[in-house]
């Protein structure tokens, strides 16, 4: 008998990973799959390992050093003389340049004193990897904001598709019945004519959504590092959060951005490296202490030993070097206040991103909750205008204006509920804080708005 369980192994592990493939993805798994591909992320993070480097690179001018050179030498003409001595010995031939000599020389050199260059110098690489690090972290917020779009308009896309379909299908059944009336002698072949022009501009519609879908999901491939062609499916959203519209203040959220940004934090940092360097630029008018040191194995000569050695400690002063040192200190003072006056302008225009990041949230949770009365007013009025002229009392051209009110009922009900995603993603992105801390800001303040209208009322 034939052994079939190899085969059903097979298909049982092909059926999971058929499955596991058309299992919609999550909002937090696409998060994770861009956060570990995108190349720009990949960009920012070895921006900081070379910030990393640069720092011990910077550690290490200030250490001890030691260093080795090693030289074989051939040269000529040779030099010597001779020396007489007492008989009966015979004269001896003294080399003073040999032919073939040899060198072995071990150096070391240590900074005792740099009258703070060396603190100078280590803090502002230090400083300048912290700000790296801001950048890497602002890099990650913005990533984090392109996702959450692309992943709220391909959700968009399709419930439009979905809106158009539905359209299609309410155009043909009104063309079913006017054709039905045609054939029966009740209704003019104009009614059959403006259903098929109907249709067809629904049709026409339904296929721009799709390609709405196509757009949207590349889009959403390419920030996850798919083909853009890759067919993806993403899980529905949570509703919006229900906030009043009196919760909604920039004040606070301000507060939060001018501590949280990142980009704000990278740069305070820049600001704190250019001070470290101002410094620098100023020690170096200063003396600095050395204290070095070398030991050499040698080719004897007539005149030196196999060895030599030697400790020095050197002190530097600089006296005259035709202002190079002022003019350094000056440009280093002069990127010090450019940096000062970018963190300014950055912090208005963070600022001003929140401001308007409360504002279009106010204004798409409004538009939401108006379009869905909209929409409920649109379908009792389908609702009634399809029962009409079912029976024979309405016209065509009261269903049919009817249904093109509905469809852009649905169309407004599904492009402000998105829009509302999409500006509490902006909103979190402005504040600078993580979606769950964003979330818990605007429960603190609906609850302190809830008390103090509370208080207010009891007095």
């Amino acid at each position: 008998m034939r052994n079939w369980s190899p085969l059903l192994g097979l298909f049982l592990l092909v059926s999971v990973a058929v499955g596991q493939s058309e299992k919609p993805l999550t909002l937090q798994e696409c998060l994770d799959v861009a956060l570990k591909t995108h190349p720009l992320l990949r960009l920012s993070l070895k921006q900081l390992e070379a910030a990393r480097a640069r720092l011990e690179q910077t550690k290490a001018q200030w250490r001890p050093e030691l260093t080795f050179n090693g030289i074989q030498r051939r040269q000529g003409p040779t030099v010597s003389f001779v020396v007489p001595l007492p008989p009966p010995a015979p004269p001896r031939s003294v080399e003073i340049i040999k032919r073939d000599t040899r060198t072995l020389t071990a150096e070391f050199r240590q900074s005792l004193l740099t009258f703070g260059r060396s603190s100078a110098s280590i803090q502002s690489a230090a400083s300048q990897v912290n700000a790296v690090s801001a950048t890497v972290q602002a890099t990650r917020s913005q990533l984090i904001l392109l996702v959450t779009e692309a992943y709220a308009n391909v959700l968009a896309a399709q419930a439009l598709e979905e809106v158009a379909q539905q359209s299609v299908e309410r155009v043909k059944e009104v063309l079913r019945i006017a054709k039905a009336r045609y054939e029966a002698g009740v209704a003019p072949k104009f009614d059959v004519l403006r259903a098929e022009a109907e249709l067809a501009a629904a049709e026409e519609q339904l296929l721009s959504a799709r390609n709405g879908v196509a757009l949207a999901k590349a889009n959403l491939n390419q920030l996850l590092g798919r083909p853009t062609d890759a067919p993806i499916e993403v899980a529905p959203l949570p509703e919006p959060m229900d906030i009043p519209p009196e919760v909604l203040r920039s004040e606070p959220f301000i507060k939060q951005a001018l501590a949280h940004r990142p980009e704000l934090k990278s740069s305070e940092w820049q600001i704190k490296a250019a001070q470290e360097l101002v410094r620098l630029a100023q020690a170096d008018r200063k003396p600095v202490l050395l204290l070095t040191g070398n030991y050499t194995r040698q080719t004897a000569t007539g005149f030196a030993e196999d060895y030599q050695w030697g400790v020095n400690l050197v002190v530097q002063f600089p006296i005259f070097d035709s202002g190079r040192r002022e003019s350094l200190v000056r440009e280093r003072e002069a990127t010090l206040e450019q940096a000062i006056a970018q963190r300014e302008q950055l912090e208005r225009q963070v600022a001003l991103e929140v401001e308007q990041a409360v504002r279009n949230l106010q204004v798409a949770l409004q538009r939401l909750k108006t379009a869905r009365a909209a929409l409920v007013s649109a379908e009792e009025a389908y609702r009634l205008a399809q029962v009409r002229y079912e029976a024979g009392v309405g016209t065509q051209v009261e269903i049919l204006d009817a249904q093109v009110a509905l469809t852009r009922a649905r169309a407004a009900e599904v492009q402000a509920l998105y829009d509302a995603h999409k500006a509490f993603a902006r909103l979190v992105y402005a504040t600078g804080l993580t979606e769950s801390e964003t979330r818990q800001l605007l429960r603190t303040l609906s609850t302190r708005t809830e008390n103090n209208t509370l208080s207010k009322s009891a007095h």
